[in-house]
């Protein structure tokens, strides 16, 4: 199999220093923590407003939807409604948490959307049935182990870290799943301190994206993968844009416009010279007939 790829590069600037990087995925790891456990209290609210395609995020291994704050902030920014799937502790049967994915497209009816998915996300999208495959426009997986991850040996108390061992029953059918589509690309990183080995989180595509910096959070939580996946929807929304919504600043722009342009209406000087009603005559009553007197007979 062909293990070419592209490789993204950042549009300003340049990419940071090896050490920066692994200090950044040092306090990724510790912001991850902290979101996890407040994330038990505070969910992201769902963002409906927007004029291009919406997007929905799909959390990894002890994932909470606070972690996706920062990228939310970005893909609104760019015009796409954002919702984060509530998926709890992150510990569970990963089958059981496609199914959580599909009733939360349903019950959202979200059509026509992304998958922006980090890590065991991409394992998650990859049990939808047909009935969210056909919501799904494309999914973007980050540093998922689509083939197994040997860390998963760390730690095998969770249903879930036993799926995402290499040569399980559910990685097989991960593998051959996303072997069937082609709107799935895959962003990740040969200094991954996760996925091993970093092979494991590729297609095999020529389309999938390596992103030069080093650590598994790094990926979607640093500025570098943020840029990247907004970037990757932006050129993908290109392809075939929203021809029926209108950016709201450019509908504002609209109607001042043909406000402008509306001509103005002349009102005429002309006086309108209005007949006086004449004073209606009075009328003289007539007086009434005098009674003839009767004769006296003589």
């Amino acid at each position: 199999m062909k293990r070419d790829h592209l490789t993204y590069l950042p549009e300003k600037g340049n990419i940071r220093p090896v050490f920066v990087q692994h200090l950044a995925e040092i306090y990724h790891h510790i912001y991850y923590f902290f979101c996890h456990i407040l994330g038990i209290f505070i969910e992201l609210p769902d963002h409906t407003e927007g004029y291009k395609r919406p997007i929905v995020c799909v959390s990894g291994f002890l994932g909470r939807g606070l972690t996706w704050t920062a990228m939310r902030k970005h893909l609104i920014s760019l015009g796409h409604p954002v919702y984060v799937v509530p998926l709890g502790f992150q510990t569970g049967n990963i089958r059981k948490k496609s199914k959580i994915l599909e009733n939360f497209l349903i019950e959202k009816d979200i059509k026509d959307c992304y998958l922006i998915c980090h890590s065991m996300g991409g394992l998650i999208a990859a049990g939808l049935t047909y009935k969210g495959r056909d919501r799904v426009r494309k999914i973007f997986v980050v540093g998922s182990p689509m083939n197994g991850t040997y860390m998963a040996y760390l730690a095998p108390i969770f249903p879930c870290t036993w799926q995402m061992m290499p040569g399980s029953k559910l990685v097989k059918e991960v593998v051959e799943t996303y072997s069937k589509f082609h709107n799935v690309q895959a962003v990740f990183t040969k200094g991954e301190g996760i996925v091993r080995p970093w092979e494991s989180a590729t297609l095999g595509h020529f389309d999938d994206v390596e992103i030069p910096e080093y650590g598994h959070l790094n990926l979607y939580l640093g500025p570098l993968g943020i840029e990247c996946l907004g970037s990757l929807v932006t050129s993908e929304e290109k392809k075939d844009p929203l021809p029926i919504k209108q950016k709201p600043a450019a509908k504002e722009e609209a109607k001042k416009e043909t406000v402008n342009s509306a001509p103005s209406k002349k009102v005429s000087t002309k006086k309108v010279v209005t007949k006086k009603a004449s004073p209606a005559k009075k009328k003289t009553a007539k007086p009434a007939p005098k009674k003839a007197k009767p004769k006296k007979k003589r």
